[in-house]
């Protein structure tokens, strides 16, 4: 699903629309369509968090929104587009290697060979060898703390899944705290200019970009943490990129060149060889 992200931006960007002011629009409709589903399911036992445990939710909303949306968007600037999407592929380093003395997650040799292997598919996939990118040592540093942004909405999320929180619960906050860090950033006279010029066309791509950049994806990752662990799931989130490229295949025929195909033959080993099925070793 955030590897559709680019369909949307690319409408957006045409309306005037900044990298976090897309952010905003889709972080604030996702707080409100959680909340009234969480009211009208009769869950509001899940808006419910301790005081002293709302650092965390800093930290997945308003930290990462920051850190990953606005370090990204600045990166684009500074860096090609290939280049800047090579750097956000950093995240997965970081949560392997934090997560190993935060919450004890082994560095095994599957998981450093998968890590290897789905970070080169990245660089692959993004096509950055026939972009012709250019490096500048700041830009490469920013694009860098856009990985580490990206690390820190998981890393943040490990510690309220370890305290109990509901993975819903944690993105409702992560929404709403998300969307109070965007506002200073946020361009509301291009949302209001462009639903007041093309109301019906407008409020569905912002509902679809919603629903498929947002709620759905982050409420099935975190979801997903519940079962697989941070360094794992991080790593398996590089399929994003073998997501856009197909996209961009099929919709903008954006034809992938063949290093391309084996950077995404890379990335599909790397998520099978963290989830093949091992047997346990027999003790005699």
């Amino acid at each position: 699903m955030w590897g559709s992200v680019g369909i949307f931006v690319r409408t957006l960007d045409t309306y005037g629309y900044s990298p976090l002011t897309i952010v905003f629009v889709r972080m604030s409709i996702a707080f409100v369509i959680l909340l009234v589903c969480l009211c009208l399911l009769k869950k509001t036992s899940l808006l419910r968090i301790k005081l002293r445990d709302l650092w965390i939710f800093v930290g997945t909303g308003a930290a990462s929104a920051v850190l990953l949306n606005l370090f990204y968007s600045i990166s684009i600037v500074m860096n090609s587009l290939a280049l800047a999407s090579v750097l956000l592929a950093t995240a997965p380093f970081f949560v392997v290697f934090l997560s190993a003395p935060l919450f004890r997650e082994k560095i095994t040799l599957i998981k450093v060979t998968a890590l290897f292997a789905a970070f080169i598919g990245c660089v692959f996939s993004s096509g950055i060898f026939a972009s012709g990118a250019v490096f500048y040592p700041p830009g490469i540093l920013i694009g860098v703390l856009s990985g580490l942004g990206w690390a820190v909405y998981n890393i943040f999320s490990r510690f309220a899944l370890n305290r109990g929180y509901d993975s819903l619960t944690i993105n409702l906050y992560s929404f709403g705290l998300g969307s109070i860090a965007c506002v200073p950033f946020t361009d509301f006279n291009v949302i209001a200019t462009s639903l007041q010029t093309n109301t019906g066309f407008m409020s569905v791509v912002l509902l679809t970009h919603t629903l498929f950049a947002s709620l759905l994806p982050y409420i099935l990752f975190t979801y997903g943490l519940n079962y697989i662990e941070s360094g794992k799931a991080s790593i398996m989130g590089g399929i994003e990129i073998i997501t856009a490229a197909v996209i961009g295949a099929i919709i903008y025929s954006e034809i992938p060149s063949v290093i391309v195909v084996v950077g995404i033959a890379l990335v599909l080993f790397a998520v099978f060889l963290l989830n093949f099925p091992r047997r346990p070793v027999s003790k005699s």
